[in-house]
């Protein structure tokens, strides 16, 4: 009994759907390579998308709600996604405000990790984490009953020295919590806001090349590039090995 034709037959039907299946990816790696091997004719890192789908691979889609807060009388303080605005300009990466206490040297937005100094114009002075501070997690901002104003968490309550909030004194008196009220923004300055928390979007280049690693999907697009590969490995070995094999009508020929 011919055990050789049996055997290439199998060969050839991994051959087969080896090529079927990884037909469509190979297809991905051919044509995001020739736009890649053609950046500069194409212009491809001048051509940018702002697809939410592609925005959100990249951490740039708009997740959450605008939350929006009153700060040196005509000014905005905006929170979103993790990002602090001060009007349309970029603050700070910080959590929601929990309080604003303002002052004549500098206004300070205490969140629930950080204490974000500002001056009067709203420029960014300095960033305190809860490691530099007296507590690990604020929960709340209030006043005493002397109106000096006051940090609330569950390791105590803390009021600063002076004005410049660089020492903390501990505060076991009556307080009154103060809350941080919202304002509602307008569609425009929403649309402001949104731009630059998102930028000019992702260019064209960029996402080709993530596509035709697989990066674009993260852990399991790499995986599936990395199977891809695979893939045209065992095909070009299994084609050269039933074309190297010899055909069985040339074997009992050759037996004749």
């Amino acid at each position: 009994m011919n055990w050789q034709l049996p055997r290439k037959r199998t060969i050839l039907a991994w051959h087969r759907w080896l090529g079927i299946v990884s037909a469509l990816f190979l297809l991905s790696l051919a044509i995001t390579g020739l736009a890649l091997n053609h950046t500069e004719l194409l212009k491809l890192d001048r051509i940018p998308i702002q697809h939410p789908f592609i925005l959100e691979r990249y951490g740039m889609a708009d997740t959450g709600t605008v939350q929006a807060y009153h700060i040196h009388a005509s000014d905005i303080l905006v929170h979103l996604d993790g990002q602090l605005f001060y009007n349309d300009r970029a603050l700070a990466s910080a959590s929601q405000p929990l309080g604003i206490i303002e002052g004549e040297s500098i206004s300070v937005v205490a969140t629930a990790t950080k204490l974000i100094y500002l001056s009067p114009q709203g420029d960014c002075i300095e960033i305190i984490d809860n490691h530099q501070l007296p507590y690990r997690t604020l929960t709340a901002v209030g006043t005493t009953l002397d109106q000096r104003p006051l940090l609330i968490s569950p390791q105590g309550n803390w009021t600063p020295e002076d004005g410049y909030w660089v020492e903390f004194d501990a505060y076991n008196g009556s307080y009154e919590v103060a809350t941080l009220e919202a304002i509602a923004p307008n569609d425009s300055a929403v649309q402001t806001w949104l731009n630059n928390f998102q930028g000019s979007g992702v260019s064209l280049y960029r996402v080709l090349l993530d596509l035709h690693s697989g990066r674009l999907f993260g852990w399991g697009g790499r995986t599936v590039m990395d199977l891809t590969a695979v893939a045209i490995i065992l095909l070009i070995s299994s084609g050269i090995s039933a074309w190297l094999r010899p055909s069985p009508r040339n074997h009992q020929s050759g037996s004749s």
